[in-house]
């Protein structure tokens, strides 16, 4: 390639920028802060032991697909109807601990797309997180774990 030098890095360095654009977007978010979950000493006041959890699911996506879902044994959870921003989805659900979420979205080009799913479990202030990479689809799952709440059994350890 024959030119300026100078030419060529400023080139360079802008098609750079466009590459790594949406990849920086996705991981350098606003820290979102919940409320911490009351403290409550007395075991009648403990919540109810369930394998259903009340969440929010959220997904971040670069750049904006044309389709994407949450679902949970075949009931979709969030869809690209749940749209709060661009590339931003969020939806209040019921989910089952153990259970994995399937993850779908769909593209217009192959080129690689970033995807990052959370969820926060209403209560709890540390969320699930887990990114994808897919170039025109994605397919894949996100473990709910069964040992991510502990049981409440009425004991205190104070």
């Amino acid at each position: 390639m024959k030119g300026n030098p100078i030419l060529r890095l400023a080139v360079i360095l802008i098609l750079l920028g466009v590459v790594f654009w949406p990849v920086f977007k996705i991981t350098h978010r606003a820290t979102v802060n919940f409320p911490a979950p009351s403290a409550s000493t007395h075991p009648s006041e403990a919540p109810p032991i369930t394998s259903s959890l009340r969440a929010t699911v959220l997904l971040h996506t670069a750049p904006t697909p044309q389709h994407c879902s949450v679902s949970q044994h075949g009931t979709t959870l969030l869809t690209e109807k749940n749209l709060v921003a661009p590339g931003e989805y969020r939806a209040a659900v019921e989910i089952t601990k153990g259970d994995d979420l399937i993850i779908t979205a769909d593209w217009q080009n192959e080129e690689p797309h970033a995807l990052r799913a959370e969820v926060l479990i209403h209560g709890y202030q540390v969320p699930l997180e887990k990114t994808f990479w897919a170039q025109q689809s994605l397919e894949d799952s996100f473990p709910i774990p069964q040992s991510f709440l502990k049981e409440h059994h009425g004991d205190s350890d104070e």
